[in-house]
């Protein structure tokens, strides 16, 4: 396949991000305008609650929707005009002793930049949008502390997943596709086993729940789920927030569940233990094994393809492939990712609500709490200002989790 056509594809690929982008944007602004389904929402919500949640759900639109696509135009014509062909070049220079180095180097000013680039965003939806919308419980100097924990935790991270991979790329140069989707499924559950004591204790108290009526009544669920829950933790997220929520995870013996304790000061002791029994779902299905399952089948679909494919990407020089192991090829790959992210977004979204609903449906037959789901649903809808109108297209491809009507009818 000749390097113009290759370019070309590139091309229409970026074209296609963009229209279906804002097919994306433009069913969020418009929300669903079914009167039905309005009339339907307004049996368990008030005229006042939808308000909340359009406004909240629009706050910031337009700044998202230029700025996410000066965000990645940007990318393109920094590969495009040889800029970080550029850098590549100086950092070879200064880590002249070294593939490691070098590789190590790029990367880190790299994931830096990109970092750099979406600070806007960050401030803009984080701190801004947070403190508008009456969320956030920190001034600007605890934000900017935050956000330096997290963006020095993800530059630590990403920068050593990475360069793992083309290290072990550069080891295996014919069985890197067979290899490399085991090391990230190993690498992912390992951080999942390890965030709770490396990572949380970071950006958050964490204690177990104290004894008393609450915590006797989550044991007996769990009991009931027959999980060997050891300890309930809590922690203190009111001291960024007022969002209520709780999650689940690791696994095998290193499973747990996690409640914030906005949640616990908020809710009713049925509501908070419908919403653990939710998180109990969770672990009854092994909803984490079969994440990081569908990741290890993602990966090895990509790999082999990537195997496939390279010597053809690498024909279009602006591209900056050198060789698959080579750290130049970096900035090329991370922007396919973030088009491709989009286009393959459902596959996610709908597996994530499907194991949502299965969590639903855990909660309530360990609970017997239909009309305490029911309204739970209604509380939490409140408290996040969540959408309660949005565009069913938009759930189908990017929602996470079903919307509170669709809970609400499946309790009924």
């Amino acid at each position: 396949m000749l390097p113009d056509k290759i370019e070309k594809l590139f091309w229409v690929l970026l074209i296609g991000w963009f229209i279906l982008r804002t097919c994306l944007l433009g069913c969020q602004y418009t929300g669903n305008t079914d009167p039905v389904f309005k009339q339907e929402v307004l049996k368990y919500f008030s005229e006042s609650d939808i308000e909340a949640g359009r406004n909240y759900e629009l706050n910031g639109f337009w700044f998202k929707a230029i700025y996410g696509t000066i965000y990645i135009l940007a990318l393109v014509l920094l590969l495009r005009f040889g800029f970080f062909s550029y850098l590549w070049q100086k950092v070879s220079n200064l880590a002249s002793e070294g593939i490691f180095k070098r590789d190590l180097l790029f990367i880190l000013f790299f994931l830096a930049f990109l970092h750099i680039l979406s600070f806007p965003s960050s401030f803009y939806f984080g701190y801004f949008m947070e403190k508008a919308a009456g969320f956030s419980n920190i001034d600007l100097t605890d934000w900017f502390i935050r956000y330096f924990k997290v963006v020095s935790l993800n530059l630590i991270i990403q920068t050593a997943f990475i360069v793992v991979i083309l290290t072990f790329i550069r080891w295996f140069p014919q069985k890197w596709p067979w290899i490399v989707p085991l090391v990230s499924a190993i690498t992912v559950a390992g951080s999942i086993i390890l965030m709770p004591y490396l990572i949380t204790p970071l950006f958050y108290n964490e204690k177990p729940l104290e004894e008393g009526e609450l915590r006797n009544k989550l044991f007996e669920i769990a009991n009931k789920a027959n999980l060997s829950v050891k300890e309930i933790y809590v922690i203190d997220e009111s001291r960024y927030s007022k969002h209520t929520n709780a999650y689940f995870s690791g696994f095998g013996s290193f499973r747990r569940i996690v409640l914030y304790d906005n949640l616990i000061n908020s809710h009713t002791p049925d509501e908070v233990a419908l919403i653990f029994a939710h998180e109990a779902g969770h672990w009854k299905y092994n909803h984490i094994i079969w994440g990081i399952s569908c990741g290890l089948f993602g990966a090895f679909a990509i790999c082999f393809l990537l195997y496939w494919i390279i010597d053809y990407l690498a024909t279009v020089k602006w591209f900056g492939i050198t060789y698959i192991s080579s750290a130049s090829s970096v900035p090329f790959f991370m922007i396919a990712y973030l088009l491709l992210q989009l286009f393959f977004a459902p596959i996610e979204s709908q597996i994530s609500q499907f194991m949502e609903t299965q969590a639903d449906k855990t909660s309530i037959e360990l609970t017997g709490l239909k009309e305490v789901f029911k309204n739970a649903q209604i509380r939490l809808a409140r408290d996040n200002k969540s959408d309660l109108l949005p565009h069913p297209f938009r759930v189908f491809w990017l929602y996470s989790h079903p919307i509170a009507i669709q809970r609400i009818h499946f309790a009924e």
